[in-house]
């Protein structure tokens, strides 16, 4: 998962799906390798309007900061992408 993210960080320029797709992978390696049971779980029951910049789990939030700096992300779309990468694992609960 994580070369996926490093070949998206890669790419020139900002986009949408780009910010989306590294939430995504983002989301499902903290969901699979971090995360217990009961944070996954609480954290899949949010939204994006449900949160905000200061509030990802451990350091998830350094790690948006980190990608950005190497490539132009959006934040709402990358917690999106962030939230439904960890719904995904949750679901295989």
């Amino acid at each position: 998962m994580a070369e996926m993210i490093d070949k998206l960080s890669r790419m020139k320029g900002g986009s949408t799906s780009k910010s989306y797709l590294i939430g995504l992978e983002r989301g499902r390696l903290w969901a699979d390798e971090i995360a217990d049971y009961i944070e996954i779980r609480e954290w899949s029951e949010l939204t994006v309007k449900s949160i905000n910049e200061a509030i990802l789990p451990n350091g998830e939030e350094d790690q948006f900061h980190v990608l950005r700096a190497e490539t132009d992300l959006e934040w709402q779309t990358y917690v999106q992408g962030w939230l439904d990468g960890v719904k995904e694992i949750y679901e295989k609960y």
